[in-house]
């Protein structure tokens, strides 16, 4: 994928994608079990544009947080939520919450196996949650820990 509109360096194209977009591009792709090419095409002189640079840098600060999320997981146990992605490793699930819910839960339907844990993964914040039959809720804060991509971490019992 590019950053912006154009496979190679184009002075002219200026629709660049933010750096939220290619966040949520990459949890998508890895989500689905595939792996995110991102093009980046040098100026005439070699150098990178400094609008492809603040959205690299963007990308690594994310995942150096996150990047557990991203980096050995598998296709995602839960496909098409409607607030996000999620993607696998082990016994572990982690929900990546592109619209951060209005209320104070969070329901996720379809989840096999016993959750023994639920946190946020950049803060380590354990989260209350409650599993019955007909799903998953967790308990979440008002607000979304991240702007981008907010990575709830649970963990399913070995």
């Amino acid at each position: 994928m590019t950053i912006n509109d154009t496979w190679a360096y184009n002075k002219n194209d200026r629709h660049y994608k933010s750096v939220k977009q290619l966040i949520q591009i990459l949890a998508d792709v890895a989500s689905k079990g595939g792996n995110f090419l991102l093009d980046v095409g040098p100026t005439p002189d070699g150098t990178i544009q400094p609008e492809f640079v603040e959205r690299l840098r963007g990308m690594g600060k994310w995942l150096n947080v996150n990047g557990d999320s991203i980096y050995g997981t598998t296709y995602g146990p839960l496909q098409n939520l409607p607030f996000g992605k999620t993607t696998a490793k082990g016994d572990v699930v982690y929900v990546h919450v592109f619209d951060w819910p209005s209320t104070a839960s969070l329901q996720l339907n379809g989840l096999s196996g016993h959750v023994t844990a639920a946190s946020v993964l950049a803060t380590g914040e354990k989260l209350q949650f409650k599993q019955e039959s007909s799903g998953l809720t967790i308990n979440v804060r008002s607000a979304a820990p991240d702007p981008y991509d907010s990575v709830i971490r649970i963990q399913l019992q070995p």
